[in-house]
């Protein structure tokens, strides 16, 4: 789904701090901006349904705090974390989901979120998750810790290798999907297999399910 890019005054431009919501559902993304543009700590706030239109407010309104949906079509969330962190590393990302799980938290800790909570959180919860975010400090779902400890670190990139081949694609179509070469596909599913302990694509996908990394919703 094609999102639409906005940008709002939200309760005190000029003593809160700025908000880029980055979510491919559009009723989400207007339900957010409804919902947290009255609270006198959010400042202005934008919005972005895709991945180019998410980057290209990064650099042009520079939010202090991103709200980052997970899980977008046409890229992972963690790619799209890694890609801030890497340009902008002074901008704080809270990741969001639907489906969080023990190993996308620690993945999302690994990575430099400042923050990961699931989207069944209350306005008071998210609001003051925010607020410890932008004020430097973290905010993670604590109590989804009650599986298998992940003893790897996957990179964004690798976890998107891996969600696509949860998919089914094959070496051809992941570059396609990613934007590299085959030879790239190789080296990626290569480091991953070695970080999973397994040899193969059917073992890499269904270890990733164990861990969480994987879900039947995707």
């Amino acid at each position: 789904m094609s999102g639409a890019r906005q940008e709002h005054d939200g309760g005190s431009s000029e003593a809160g701090y700025r908000l880029l919501i980055i979510d491919d559902h559009g009723v989400v993304r207007e339900g957010l901006e409804a919902m947290l543009s009255t609270s006198p700590t959010v400042g202005r706030i934008a919005t972005a349904g895709t991945v180019r239109e998410a980057l290209e407010l990064c650099e042009s309104f520079s939010p202090e705090v991103v709200l980052l949906d997970v899980r977008m079509p046409e890229c992972d969330g963690f790619q799209v974390l890694e890609t801030i962190r890497e340009r902008w590393s002074g901008m704080r990302v809270l990741m969001f989901s639907s489906s969080a799980t023990a190993a996308e938290v620690q993945l999302a800790r690994q990575n430099g979120a400042a923050g990961y909570l699931g989207k069944s959180v209350d306005r008071e919860t998210l609001l003051a998750a925010m607020e410890r975010v932008a004020s430097g400090g973290t905010a993670f779902k604590s109590d989804v810790f009650d599986g298998e400890t992940l003893g790897v670190a996957l990179s964004g990139r690798e976890l998107s290798v891996l969600r696509h081949l949860g998919r089914g694609l094959n070496n051809e179509e992941l570059g396609k999907a990613l934007g590299v070469s085959r030879e790239t596909v190789k080296s990626h599913l290569k480091s991953v297999f070695h970080k999973l302990g397994v040899s193969n694509r059917a073992e890499a996908v269904a270890r990733s399910y164990e861990l969480g990394l994987l879900s039947p919703r995707g």
